[in-house]
């Protein structure tokens, strides 16, 4: 069962959200990367510097979002890779991932996975954050695209969510997106 079947089966409230109360959520991605306009729940950085920009430009898509309901880690992340693999025609699994977060409470995840697509082959990585939280479960997944032929840096792009102050400035080497949202420059 896809993750938004399952939402709308048991009339789950689910929010999105630009932070976790009691956790920081950081991304970093190298150089060249900068972010876009984003709503609530959702930041997009995009590759500007990337040789396929004028077919398809290397994306990263961070979402954060809260269910108000206790869910089991493993099951929400098994249905959240159900619903990605199923969001293109042809597609197919490459490699899924899913252990303890070692940073964190709850787990980690990570699917990749290639699409088949008019514009070429297309990669996508995602790696995603699921805590239990009392009566909540909170979902952060980073999904970074882009053609397979593409040569920018996508192994460089990384997601941590870890337990501390929701809100505040972002510690020195890291240039502040949004609150609790961070990126390091590469260096």
């Amino acid at each position: 069962m896809r993750f938004d079947e399952f939402i709308e089966k048991h009339g789950l409230a689910v929010s999105p959200v630009n932070q976790f109360a009691g956790f920081i959520v950081e991304v970093g991605v190298p150089p060249g990367w900068e972010p876009f306009d984003s709503a609530v729940g959702v930041r997009v950085w995009a590759c500007r510097n990337d040789p396929c920009i004028d077919v398809f430009c290397a994306n990263a898509v961070l979402t954060m979002h809260r269910v108000e309901a206790p869910l089991d880690p493993a099951e929400v992340f098994t249905m959240l890779a159900e619903q990605q693999l199923q969001s293109a025609q042809v597609c197919r699994e490459l490699r899924r991932e899913l252990g303890p977060a070692g940073e964190s409470v709850g787990v980690e995840g990570f699917l990749a996975m290639q699409i088949t697509h008019e514009l070429g082959t297309i990669d996508s990585a995602s790696q995603s954050r699921i805590i239990p939280a009392g009566q909540e479960t909170m979902i952060a997944q980073l999904t970074v695209t882009a053609r397979h032929d593409s040569p920018v840096d996508r192994a460089n792009i990384w997601l941590t969510v870890r337990p501390g102050a929701a809100a505040g400035p972002a510690s020195a080497g890291y240039r502040c997106v949004v609150p609790v949202i961070t990126t390091r420059d590469g260096h």
